[in-house]
């Protein structure tokens, strides 16, 4: 491990021990141990809004689970069409990282008269304002479906969980989902549900590249959907 590592802070978060740390004039967030996020590289997470956008029938709405260092708001409120762009993230220590280490990778997004931080778990959000439909969602809570930081997080990628997104998006509207693999299996269960699903592989110069599941829901709804 490099010696120019500083630890700035280790800190109990609702996901277990979130240690913030600067290498070579970058940040990088860990948790329990494992990476989970860093200010060198928001590349795939950048393009994540941007596709997830340029396919929705409509773009004034955006909601995104998770903060990270704040790539994919950027991305979501410099967009023209964009009005409101709501951020769920569980751990309030990101949320502070943000406003004070990172503003300059997110471009003070946080800030922004279109972003509005909601500290809460994202599944207990949803069941909250399960009548409040969005053009978009981007996820970003995990390292993907099959790396996941917080094992709670696992319903957001099976069905039921899956299903819960589906109502909660607008006709032609595009759920985005980030990992750091590709996974069959939650491919496979975007197509039981979605009406287009596609993949995206993004080349990041370190290991394999990041992969990101697209699902459009139709314009028109199925009969066999009772949303």
């Amino acid at each position: 491990m490099s010696s120019d590592r500083e630890i700035i802070a280790n800190v109990q978060g609702q996901s277990g021990e979130l240690q913030l740390q600067r290498r070579s004039g970058h940040y990088e967030v860990i948790c329990n141990g494992t990476f989970l996020m860093a200010t060198h590289n928001g590349e795939s997470e950048r393009r994540m809004v941007q596709e997830a956008l340029y396919h929705a029938f409509s773009a004034e709405s955006v909601l995104i689970g998770g903060l990270g260092v704040g790539f994919s708001l950027d991305e979501a409120v410099q967009h023209a069409a964009t009005v409101y762009v709501t951020v769920v993230e569980l751990e309030k220590y990101i949320i502070g990282w943000n406003r004070f280490y990172f503003q300059q990778w997110n471009g003070r997004a946080l800030e922004n008269s279109k972003t509005k931080i909601v500290e809460e778990d994202f599944q207990v959000f949803l069941e909250k304002e399960a009548n409040v439909c969005w053009d978009v969602i981007c996820m970003d809570t995990d390292n993907g479906p099959d790396w996941l930081v917080r094992e709670g997080n696992h319903h957001i990628y099976e069905p039921d969980g899956l299903q819960t997104i589906y109502g909660v998006l607008r006709r032609g509207g595009v759920a985005a989902f980030w990992s750091a693999s590709y996974s069959r299996t939650f491919e496979n269960s975007l197509k039981a549900l979605f009406d287009n699903v596609w993949i995206e592989e993004v080349e990041v110069g370190r290991g394999g590249p990041d992969v990101i599941f697209y699902a459009r829901k139709a314009e028109r709804i199925h009969p066999s959907h009772n949303f």
